[in-house]
């Protein structure tokens, strides 16, 4: 009686933790894109842009919708940093602009694909413009 006490008190104790290791859905996630987005850009001479860039979702549905759609938001996103301007990736107000439209390209990439997107914040963890 004892041992089935002590087994039954110890499968509590491990589903209240597994319950508490659980991550809701709505917590935020950070989706890394990688490899590193590298493109030129629209200038008289040769350029280039670098980027990393890490999505901020909020929720695990979000984050999946990311990681199996990665393909058409590493598209939308090369489009976007490809058409930029050199005098708008040399300005903080530019750059800014930038991190606007790129997060509005990714949650259209996700709604296109009927997926979740609930994308709260684009970072871009290293930015190069050469």
């Amino acid at each position: 009686m004892t041992h089935m006490v002590l087994l039954i008190s110890a499968l509590m104790v491990a589903s209240a933790q597994a319950e508490e290791g659980a991550a809701p859905s709505n917590d935020v996630v950070y989706v890394e894109l990688k490899p590193s987005f590298v493109t030129n850009y629209q200038s008289r001479k040769m350029g280039y842009l670098k980027a990393d860039v890490t999505l901020k979702v909020k929720g695990g549905q979000t984050a999946e919708a990311v990681d199996r759609h990665k393909p058409a938001i590493r598209h939308h996103l090369v489009m976007l940093f490809s058409s930029q301007s050199a005098e708008a990736l040399s300005s903080m107000e530019g750059k800014e602009m930038l991190k606007e439209t790129a997060l509005s390209e990714v949650v259209a990439a996700l709604q296109e694909e009927g997926e979740p997107a609930d994308v709260e914040d684009i970072l871009f963890t290293s930015f190069i413009v050469d």
